[in-house]
């Protein structure tokens, strides 16, 4: 999909999850890249996992 390493993905994924009031401007910036590269949460989790297991399979319908 991109080539955002699994690393960074997961921080930003960690960060826009996150319910820490000090973490508020980063979470902002995470979601915001997450949205630019991937459009949703989801599917940033999504890609993840198919990056980290090569046996699933994402069929879009």
């Amino acid at each position: 999909m991109c080539g955002i390493s699994p690393s960074l993905l997961k921080t930003w994924l960690f960060l826009a999850q996150s319910t820490d009031d000090s973490l508020a401007h980063a979470k902002f910036l995470a979601h915001k890249k997450i949205k630019t590269h991937f459009v949703s949460i989801a599917l940033a989790q999504l890609h993840l996992e198919q990056i980290q297991d090569t046996e699933i399979e994402v069929v879009v319908l």
